[in-house]
């Protein structure tokens, strides 16, 4: 059923809100009672609307007159015209007389004109009959919709889709039930031919090695301090993945690294142009500060960096920017690059709290949740999320100032939650290595053989390997933050004891030079903090 929508609004109550708003400006902008362009279906109620709303933010307005909406509209010639042929001085007037009585309505207004909206533009934008709703025939039809709430009627159109849904096998429902012998033989199959075993290869052939890459249905959680490199890190992941070359300048050539696939990033806090620059200083090799500053940057780096924006041009990276979100927001943003795109990989930058989160946990459960209550149930959702789409999904946390403090060396040194890192597949901890660190090195660094001199400046502790066999192991790296590149070092346990039987995981291509690092070693920041009782602690 179509119904021509022209008339099928509520008059009254948009006549009626323009009247309060025009009362009480403040309410124009409030979120209790905003409305936009789609709740009015005429041109002169969008004009009024949009005039308000313009008054309303030019400061603090405590009353709108006629007067104030008429010199608002004669600056345009189209709207004059709309105003005069409508009365609209008489309008206005007429619907703050109406309305200063009535100013306790507001919110019976404000839902009636969003109801009809809803209806309206269901009808409009996604071409559904709305007769399980309205049907002017059916005069019970019309009694009951007057008597439900914008958020029923909502709520109504929404069990369609989920009715819909559910008459569908959906190949990324989380739940499921199955019989303990059903496809084992394939199973058997997949591991005799090692099939399904490694995900896209780290950096690091050592972490490839120990997490097996970054596999599909895994969650992946780094934890670091501010200024870590965290964000950086799981950009340059996210790059190796969807670029396909990336210029080695011990060569003086561009490398093949592997055929790309395409990555989502979400980021909550970098912007469009931050992740770009990050992006080019990977693929060319050069410091991102040079190419910002245009420092030391040679005809011949020109060349490379143009080259290096071919590459990220055709690359499969793909980026959504959302500084205020919830887990609905992030799933529907996911399952959309899912379907369309059809991505692999799935990097949030990073966990923490947002308005929009307490928000919707508080209508999920009608109680104020303690932050570490809601880091934990998002962590959950990241984790049910990557088995729904079966996707690899990369996150980190922020280290808070506790890890500062010598007496309090526990996983509440974990920004927010401890708890965060319950579901996730293999939990890391990435941090700057100190001169402590480099004093108990000391044995393996003056070695000779296979190690070289390379002097590690990043620590990677493994405390979580859900299905690994290495786990308790700290990966020693040499990690450029200015290009994100880094080259393995070698690997010990807690104790700093070598570890010589553990092989890198070839990834086609390795960095033999990152170029100038920072010497992390200097840093006096860490040298009380003891990273290894925090990741036993975590483990």
């Amino acid at each position: 059923m179509t119904l021509e929508f022209n008339q099928q609004v509520d008059k009254k109550a948009i006549f009626l809100l323009f009247g309060c708003y025009c009362l009480r400006p403040k309410n124009i902008l409030s979120d209790k009672y905003i409305t936009t362009e789609y709740d009015y279906p005429e041109k002169f109620h969008k004009m009024i609307w949009g005039s308000l709303v313009n008054i309303a933010k030019k400061g603090n307005v405590e009353k709108i007159t006629s007067l104030d909406v008429q010199n608002e509209v004669l600056q345009f010639e189209p709207a004059a015209k709309m105003w005069k042929e409508n009365n609209g001085w008489e309008y206005i007037d007429d619907a703050i007389e109406m309305a200063k009585d009535r100013l306790e309505n507001i919110g019976e207004y404000h839902d009636n004109v969003r109801k009809y909206s809803i209806l309206r533009n269901m009808s409009e934008y996604l071409k559904m009959d709305i007769s399980f709703l309205y049907d002017e025939k059916n005069e019970e039809s019309l009694k009951r919709f007057s008597t439900m709430t914008s958020r029923e009627v909502l709520l109504e159109i929404m069990n369609k889709f989920y009715t819909f849904k559910n008459m569908w096998n959906n190949p990324f429902e989380d739940s499921y039930s199955f019989k303990g012998g059903e496809g084992i033989k394939n199973l058997l199959t997949e591991h005799k031919n090692q099939v399904n075993v490694y995900g896209y290869p780290y950096q690091s052939g050592y972490m490839t090695t120990i997490l097996r890459g970054m596999r599909r249905s895994k969650y992946v959680i780094r934890s670091s301090v501010s200024g870590g490199g965290k964000s950086r890190s799981s950009m340059a992941e996210a790059c190796d993945i969807s670029v396909d070359y990336i210029y080695d300048w011990s060569k003086r050539k561009w490398m093949y690294t592997g055929q790309k696939e395409p990555v989502l990033y979400i980021s909550t806090e970098l912007e469009k142009k931050q992740i770009q620059d990050c992006l080019l200083a990977h693929v060319s090799g050069i410091d991102q500060e040079d190419i910002i500053e245009w420092k030391n940057i040679t005809p011949e780096k020109e060349e490379v960096l143009n080259k290096a924006a071919e590459y990220v041009e055709e690359s499969l990276f793909y980026g959504e920017y959302l500084p205020d979100f919830n887990i609905d927001s992030i799933s529907d943003t996911v399952e959309q690059y899912v379907n369309n795109y059809k991505i692999g990989y799935c990097f949030f930058d990073y966990i923490n709290d947002s308005p929009s989160l307490y928000e919707y946990y508080y209508k999920k459960t009608k109680a104020r949740l303690r932050t570490d209550q809601i880091l934990y149930l998002f962590s959950e959702s990241l984790k049910l999320m990557g088995n729904k789409f079966d996707i690899y999904v990369g996150s980190s946390t922020q280290l808070n100032d506790n890890y500062k403090d010598d007496a309090n060396k526990d996983a509440s040194a974990l920004k927010g939650s401890k708890a965060i890192i319950e579901k996730a597949d293999a939990g890391i901890l990435s941090l700057p290595v100190t001169k402590k660190d480099l004093k108990r090195l000391k044995p393996i660094l003056e070695r000779t053989g296979s190690f070289g001199v390379e002097v590690p400046n990043t620590a990677y502790y493994v405390f979580k390997n859900r299905d690994g066999k290495w786990k308790n192991v700290i990966v020693w790296t040499k990690m450029n933050l200015g290009n994100v590149r880094e080259k393995d070092c070698f690997v010990t346990d807690y104790n700093y004891e070598l570890i010589t039987d553990i092989d890198k995981t070839s990834v086609g291509f390795e960095m033999e030079d990152v170029g100038e690092v920072q010497d992390n070693s200097t840093s006096e920041e860490f040298e009380n903090f003891s990273a290894r009782e925090l990741a036993e602690e975590l483990s």
